[in-house]
């Protein structure tokens, strides 16, 4: 019996041995994966024009008064989302050009200048500075808004105007 009582207690220190190492490399792997979850990770929007390529020609295109329509058909998304800072949104192209067509009949724009591209990881953002009057009453209006836009594979998906002095 003395026999099999040592070849347990051997069993058992071989177990406890074998344990302990495991135990510090499991807490050295989780110490790892923590510091890994912790580190910062890269932003990408994906294949074709980056947020500030992208930017740069909506910014051009502001500024020299160019067709809305063919700038939407060739770097917007087919059904991206246009959302107005009072809480409305328009979904596709259709939809914003139907909103912007109901905007311009109501207001005539004397000045509109865009500023930026202020450029981020997954989009950008645009400074409009306009001079506009309200077609109804004549009421001359300076206005400042941005708008700030989302892109994924080289196209913008959503655009969300912040209005300010209003």
């Amino acid at each position: 019996m003395a026999k099999k009582s040592a070849k347990k207690s051997s069993k058992k220190t071989a177990k406890k041995t074998s344990k302990k190492p495991a135990k510090k490399a499991g807490k050295k792997a989780s110490k790892k994966a923590s510091a890994k979850a912790l580190a910062p990770k890269p932003v990408k929007t994906g294949k074709g024009h980056t947020p500030g390529e992208l930017g740069a020609i909506v910014v051009a295109h502001v500024n020299k008064m160019g067709n809305d329509a063919e700038l939407w058909k060739s770097h917007f998304h087919p059904g991206f989302v246009s959302i107005e800072g009072q809480g409305l949104a328009w979904k596709g192209r259709k939809a914003v050009q139907k909103k912007c067509e109901e905007w311009m009949a109501a207001h005539q724009v004397h000045a509109c200048k865009a500023s930026g591209p202020f450029v981020g990881a997954t989009g950008f953002g645009v400074l409009y500075d306009m001079d506009v009057e309200v077609k109804a009453t004549g009421q001359r209006i300076k206005m400042q808004e941005v708008g700030v836009y989302t892109v994924k594979n080289g196209k913008v998906v959503q655009e969300e105007f912040m209005y300010g002095g209003m």
